[in-house]
């Protein structure tokens, strides 16, 4: 819990651990949000994905982010999601690197684009703590998400393991140098991914 603020991560990771290949990209991490017939909208994504009962209904009942953090990484990647963070959500991204010469970009519907630029994890935190309004805290990137586990501030590890086993690439959990326990699993089949909720024990 961070300033009455729950902080949550959610990735899709491959058996040996991996969220993504050195060249960032994800193979078939991503393939369940195509592996059923039911239509499913994240605000701000243009098009649907298409999940199976079982996926649709667990994403349903996943909290939606009062606030996002991201690392820099993921935001030069998704060249800052068009405008469009997930969810919607106000994202704060963790920089030490001025924000890119054509941002902001032109969104859709016009409105102002809800990002911050932040130097340090501290502020991070606290800007999303407070554009949160006691909502929940997501965090997105290996690195911001290694960071905030080293704080102890995460409270909720979801993880959606996917059946392949990828070798190499950007390790979610990296090195941790201490023990940190969980409690047990909510475990949810899907259709090629099987989702998984850890509580972090503080």
């Amino acid at each position: 819990m961070y300033r009455n603020c729950r902080v949550s991560a959610q990735f899709s990771m491959s058996l040996d651990g991996f969220i993504a290949s050195d060249d960032d990209n994800v193979g078939p991490l991503f393939d369940w949000y195509e592996a059923g017939e039911v239509e499913t909208w994240m605000p701000g994504h243009p098009v649907p994905f298409h999940l199976s009962e079982a996926d649709a209904a667990y994403w349903n009942s996943l909290p939606r982010e009062g606030a996002f953090i991201s690392g820099r990484r993921l935001f030069d990647i998704t060249k800052g999601w068009g405008g469009h963070p997930p969810n919607e959500s106000p994202t704060v991204v963790l920089t030490h690197s001025e924000p890119p010469g054509d941002w902001p970009p032109a969104r859709r519907d016009g409105l102002p684009v809800p990002f911050e630029f932040a130097g340090d994890l501290e502020t991070a935190l606290e800007r999303a703590a407070g554009l949160a309004a006691g909502g929940e805290i997501g965090v997105a990137g290996a690195d911001v998400f290694q960071q905030c586990l080293r704080r102890g501030v995460v409270d909720e590890v979801r993880l959606d393991l996917v059946p392949v086993l990828l070798g190499n690439g950007i390790r979610l959990f990296g090195e941790r140098g201490g023990e940190l326990l969980l409690e047990d699993p909510v475990v949810v089949p899907g259709a090629r991914v099987t989702h998984l909720k850890y509580q972090v024990r503080h």
